[in-house]
């Protein structure tokens, strides 16, 4: 299921917000966990390295233009992502499907 132009630009312009939040809250960095982008709190770059090396993810920045489209890249496919499982959890919930014992969703 492909979202609507207008989904997609609301989509893309509150990806560019967030990541002006990530900035303004002082976030350097950031790094893709499970297809979800998340930033690194402030903090000195040397134990952003350390740490990202001991969890085993890319350690990505703010101010490179590639990882920055990365970032976005990321936000928007999680954003479809979530997306496309509440449609389907809603339309599960209009054919009355029980998805748990005990009631239906």
């Amino acid at each position: 299921m492909t979202m609507k132009r207008e989904i997609r630009e609301l989509t893309r312009r509150g990806a560019l917000a967030a990541l002006g939040s990530w900035r303004a809250l002082g976030c350097e960095y950031a790094s893709i966990i499970n297809g979800v982008p998340r930033p690194w709190d402030p903090k000195a770059p040397e134990l952003i390295e350390l740490e990202a090396r001991q969890r085993g993810v890319q350690l990505l920045s703010l101010t490179n233009d590639e990882h920055v489209k990365s970032i976005l890249a990321a936000l928007v496919e999680y954003v479809e992502r979530s997306l496309t499982v509440s449609q389907a959890a809603a339309d599960m919930r209009k054919m009355g499907t029980v998805l748990a014992p005990g009631g239906s969703a």
